[in-house]
């Protein structure tokens, strides 16, 4: 095999597995149930990387992905952290923003 043609193989292979990983980091895998004190409840499936806003706010979190989810009681993931585990449920004080690591 020319040393072109392996050159070419080695790169798509490498360009196959950056997109792959890529792909499965961009979110994470699950439902993120944010519900507030009147019993309203907001699910997000497999939430998007990065802060998110609730609004009028939450103060009841059910994490049911594979990523531990922080809420933030200001917007814009601003303020006091607390950080709700995967699989894990919490009663969290009324919470404005909140914020997938991946």
């Amino acid at each position: 095999m020319s040393k072109i043609k392996r050159g070419v193989i080695v790169a798509v292979m490498a360009a196959g597995l950056a997109g792959a990983t890529a792909g499965s980091a961009s979110a994470a895998t699950g439902h993120l149930v944010l519900r507030d004190t009147a019993g309203y409840q907001r699910v997000i499936d497999n939430p998007q990387a990065g802060c998110g806003q609730a609004r009028p706010g939450f103060t009841h979190v059910t994490n049911r992905t594979n990523a531990p989810i922080t809420v933030y009681d200001g917007p814009a993931c601003e303020g006091q952290p607390v950080t709700v585990p995967p699989g894990a449920s919490a009663e969290v004080g009324l919470r404005h923003s909140f914020s997938v690591p991946w």
